[in-house]
C-alpha cells in the first residue's frame, strides 16, 4: 500500500515516460496545494519561490514558514524556508524540502520477510530574485537533490527560473516559469534518468482587496497539460477560506465519493498579528485524503 500510494503520489500519465525526483511536482504548502493555479504568479509565504523563484519579491517582509503533509499509510513530507529583500528590488531565499514513506517490509519472491527499508527524497534550494524593469521581476534559483531507496541512494542538481509581470492598475498578476532544469549526477542504478522538468504560466487576479482569482497551466516532462484554477476570500478580519480544482485529480477517479470530488481541493488560512496558519484538505480517490498543515510569520 505504500508503495502504491508513493507511486500515485508522484504519478504520471503512462504514455509520457519518467523521471527521477518527481517529488518536486508535489506542492509543499498548504495554501498552493488549494489554490494550485496561483504558483507562477502570485504565491505567498516564505516559500513562494518554490513555484517561482521570482516571487522572493513579493514580500518586502523577512519571512519563515514551515509546512508539513500527512498522506495515508505514514508517508509525510516537510518543508521549512526563509526568504527577504538584501536590497531594493532585490531578494534572496533558501529552502529545504523532504518526502519520507515510513518503514516498508522487505520481502523474497516468495513473500517471505526480510526486515524493512524505506524511501525518502530531499531537496536544498538556494534562490535570488531582482526587479529588472518596471513592474518586471526575475528570480533563478539551484537546488541540490537527494535520494535513497534501501540502500540506494541517487543525487541530482536543478535549477529554475522565472518572471512575474505586474499591472497594478488592473490588480492583475502575470507569471511564468520553468522548473527543475538540470541532471542526475549520481543514479541509483547503471543509467541515468531525467529530472521532471515543468514549464508553467498563471495569472491571479484581485478585483477588491478581499478576493483573489486565479488560473494556470503548466506541463512537466513527465505528464501531460494540465490546468487548474482557484479562489481565496477573506472572512473577517482573520480568517482565509479557499476552493480550488486541478485537472491532475482525473487521474484518481476510482468511482467513490473521494474519487469523484478528486482534484477539487478546500483550506483556510488563520492570520493573527505576524503569523499565519493554513490547512489544506486534497481528495486524492483510491490514494485517501491528504491533509497539509503551514504556518508561517514575518520577522
Amino acid at each position: 500500500m505504500v508503495i502504491l500510494i508513493m507511486l500515485g503520489l508522484i504519478s504520471a500519465s503512462p504514455a509520457t515516460g519518467t523521471a527521477t525526483f518527481d517529488f518536486l511536482l508535489i506542492a509543499p504548502t498548504a495554501r498552493e496545494a488549494v489554490v494550485g493555479s496561483f504558483h507562477p504568479a502570485a504565491g505567498s509565504g516564505a516559500f513562494a519561490f518554490y513555484y517561482n523563484p521570482a516571487q522572493l519579491l513579493a514580500s518586502t517582509a523577512p519571512e519563515a514558514q514551515f509546512s508539513y503533509i500527512n498522506y495515508p499509510a505514514g508517508v509525510n513530507a516537510g518543508s521549512a524556508a526563509y526568504r527577504q529583500l538584501v536590497a531594493q528590488g532585490r531578494g534572496f531565499g533558501a529552502g529545504f524540502y523532504y518526502l519520507n514513506s515510513g518503514t516498508m517490509k522487505r520481502t523474497n519472491e516468495q513473500g517471505e520477510e526480510l526486515g524493512t527499508f524505506g524511501v525518502s527524497f530531499a531537496s536544498l534550494k538556494i534562490a535570488g530574485a531582482q526587479t529588472v524593469a518596471d513592474r518586471i521581476d526575475i528570480g533563478l534559483s539551484l537546488n541540490g537533490l537527494y535520494g535513497s531507496i534501501d540502500t540506494f541512494f541517487t543525487v541530482g542538481v536543478a535549477g529554475d527560473a522565472g518572471a512575474v509581470y505586474r499591472l497594478p492598475d488592473y490588480h492583475l498578476s502575470i507569471g511564468a516559469g520553468v522548473r527543475n532544469l538540470g541532471l542526475q549526477i549520481k543514479p541509483f542504478g547503471d543509467y541515468r534518468d531525467p529530472l521532471p522538468f515543468d514549464i508553467a504560466l498563471g495569472a491571479a487576479w484581485q478585483p477588491v482587496p478581499a478576493l483573489s482569482l486565479g488560473v494556470g497551466v503548466h506541463k512537466s516532462s513527465t505528464d501531460r497539460f494540465r490546468f487548474g484554477c482557484g479562489v481565496e476570500g477573506w472572512a473577517g478580519s482573520n480568517i482565509i477560506l479557499r476552493a480550488g480544482y486541478d485537472s491532475r485529480g482525473s487521474d484518481w477517479n476510482d468511482g467513490t465519493l473521494g474519487g469523484l470530488l478528486a482534484g477539487f481541493a478546500a483550506g483556510l488560512g488563520i492570520r493573527y498579528d505576524r503569523y499565519q496558519v493554513d490547512y489544506s484538505f486534497l481528495p486524492m480517490g483510491v490514494l485517501g485524503f491528504s491533509h497539509r498543515l503551514s504556518l508561517g510569520f514575518s520577522l
